[in-house]
C-alpha cells in the first residue's frame, strides 16, 4: 500500500461555524402580474457539514473513545472492594501460600484515561524465595520461545523438597502455572460467598466456571465488567504472568509481560515532544472494541505498533494526528500481511504467533476499510 495521503481540508472551522445567509423572498414580476407562468426562483441548497479526518479523530476521541471520569471512579472503587474481599479470603483459606498484596492493573490501576469498563485486571503476586527459584528465559527452555519463560526450583541438593510452600505446585522441577490456577479457581468457586458480597456492594458477582480461567463477572445497574485475576511472578525488571491457555504446549509456562515497559516508553515519548501517541492508542482501542472484526487486536498489539511507528516518524503533534493515525493503520496492515509483529523490546518475539490465518485476514480486511474510508468512524 502507498504511504498515507495528505488530506486536504474540505472546510475551515470558521467556514463551518458561519451561518448561511437567508434567501431573499422572490419579487413580483410583470409576467406574474399579466397572468403568465412565472419562473421558479432558484433553489438554495444547504451546504453539507463536512469533516476532515483530523476533526473526525478529535470528535471520536472526545465523544466515543473515553469513559466519563465519574463512571470510571465508580467502577474502580467497586473492583477495589471486590479485590479486598478476595485478598481476605485467600489469606484465610491459604495461609501457607505467601501472596503479596494484590494490585489493580491496567488503565484503572495506573490512572490513565479508560476506554472501556468491560475488563479489569487484578494482579496476584507470588512471593518466591530468590535462593530457591530462578527465572529461565524462554530462549533457554526446551520450547526455545522467548515469549514464554519458566521458573525452576534450584538448590534441591541443599534444601529438601517442601522447604518452599510453592514446592507442592512443582511439576518436573518447574513451578506449574496450571496447578496454581486450578487451586485458586477451586477456592474462588467454592469458598467465597459471592452473593453476600454482591449484596453488600450492590451488584451481582459470580466466578467463571472454566478451570483454566480466573475471572469474575460483575454486573451493576449501569455497567458490566469482567475481572481477570492474574497470578504474577516478578524478578528485577521481568514480570511474568501465569499462562494456562488451553493450547499451551506445557503446564509450567509463564508469559513475559511488557505492559510496564510499553506504557512507560509511550509516556516518555509523549512528554518529550508533546505528542499524541496515547490519544491514538485510546482511539484505536475503542475502534477495535466496537468493531467485531478487529477484536483479535489486543492493546499489546496496538502499543507495540505505536512504538515501532515512533521510530519512523518524529512529528507527533496534534495537527499531525490524521497522518500518524493512517500511518499506524497502514503499518498494522503491513504486519498482518507478513504474519509477524516483532516485539519492540525483543525482536525474536512474534506477537502475532497466536493468530490464525482466518483471524489475520479478518483483522486485515477491517483495517483496510478504515484506511480507505477513515471518516466512517463517525458512523454508528
Amino acid at each position: 500500500m502507498k504511504a498515507s495521503p495528505e488530506l486536504a481540508r474540505k472546510a475551515n472551522r470558521a467556514d463551518l461555524s458561519t451561518a448561511l445567509p437567508a434567501p431573499e423572498p422572490p419579487q413580483p414580476t410583470d409576467d406574474a402580474a399579466s397572468g403568465s407562468n412565472p419562473e421558479r426562483p432558484p433553489v438554495v441548497e444547504k451546504t453539507p457539514m463536512c469533516f476532515t479526518l483530523q476533526e473526525t479523530l478529535l470528535h471520536y476521541y472526545t465523544h466515543e473513545a473515553l469513559v466519563p471520569e465519574a463512571k470510571t471512579q465508580v467502577a474502580k472503587q467497586l473492583v477495589l472492594d471486590i479485590m479486598s474481599e478476595l485478598q481476605n479470603v485467600l489469606k484465610a483459606k491459604h495461609p501457607e501460600m505467601p501472596f503479596s498484596a494484590m494490585q489493580l492493573g491496567g488503565s484503572l490501576g495506573n490512572g490513565l484515561p479508560v476506554t472501556s469498563l468491560e475488563r479489569a485486571h487484578v494482579l496476584l503476586p507470588l512471593s518466591l524465595e530468590p535462593h530457591l527459584w530462578t527465572f529461565v528465559p524462554g530462549q533457554e527452555t526446551i520450547l526455545n520461545d522467548p515469549q514464554f519463560w519458566m521458573i525452576k526450583r534450584v538448590n534441591l541438593e541443599y534444601t529438601a523438597r517442601g522447604s518452599s510452600p510453592w514446592d507442592r505446585f512443582m511439576l518436573g522441577g518447574y513451578l506449574s502455572t496450571r496447578t496454581i490456577v486450578e487451586s485458586l479457581h477451586k477456592t474462588i468457586l467454592a469458598s467465597v460467598n459471592w452473593p453476600a458480597i454482591g449484596t453488600v456492594l450492590e451488584c451481582s458477582v459470580w466466578p467463571v466456571v472454566a478451570p483454566e480461567d480466573l475471572r469474575l463477572e460483575v454486573v451493576r445497574q449501569d455497567f458490566r465488567v469482567t475481572i481477570n485475576i492474574l497470578p504474577v511472578a516478578e524478578t528485577k525488571d521481568v514480570v511474568l504472568l501465569a499462562h494456562t491457555h488451553s493450547t499451551a504446549p506445557a503446564e509450567n509456562l509463564w508469559r513475559r509481560s511488557y505492559y510496564r515497559e510499553e506504557m512507560l516508553r509511550l509516556q516518555e515519548l509523549d512528554r518529550s515532544d508533546d505528542g499524541i501517541r496515547q490519544k491514538c492508542l485510546h482511539i484505536l482501542r475503542s475502534i477495535c472494541r466496537q468493531r467485531p472484526g478487529l477484536g483479535q487486536l489486543s492493546p499489546t498489539h496496538l502499543r507495540q505498533v505505536l512504538l515501532h511507528v515512533s521510530n519512523d516518524s518524529s512529528d507527533w503533534s496534534e495537527p499531525s494526528m490524521a497522518d500518524r493515525f493512517l500511518q499506524v493503520v497502514e503499518e498494522l496492515i503491513g504486519y498482518l500481511g507478513s504474519g509477524t509483529l516483532p516485539c519492540y523490546f525483543n525482536e525474536r518475539v512474534n506477537l502475532f504467533s497466536r493468530l490464525t490465518e482466518e483471524e489475520i485476514d479478518e483483522v486485515g480486511y477491517g483495517l483496510y476499510q478504515i484506511f480507505t474510508d477513515p471518516n466512517s468512524l463517525l458512523a454508528k
